[in-house]
């Protein structure tokens, strides 16, 4: 639930991640992102105007803070339902 991590608290997390993970291991995760079609902005604007009427959740793309920790990124796939947008990752060491 990145979309809901404080950004200052997203890089220790993902080191985290990192130093724990077998070297075969797979990191996947699933989370709220940036829209990237119809309707894209509409929780951006929810999120500016009232963060708490959408739980707090706003859109975040973690593929290049994965790389930049030293992940590589399998897969990233971007899913919307009702205007709703996530994507679900698989990255490994």
């Amino acid at each position: 639930m990145f979309d809901l991590i404080a950004f200052r608290e997203m890089d220790p997390i993902l080191g985290e991640f990192k130093r724990v993970l077998n070297k075969r291991g797979k990191l996947v995760l699933v989370n709220m992102t940036k829209g990237e079609r119809f309707g894209n902005g509409l929780y951006d604007l929810i999120f500016r105007l009232s963060p708490k009427s959408i739980g707090g959740c706003r859109g975040i793309r973690l593929s290049e803070r994965l790389m930049i920790h030293g992940f590589q990124v399998e897969t990233r796939e971007y899913h919307q339902q009702l205007l709703f947008p996530s994507e679900v990752i698989v990255a490994h060491k």
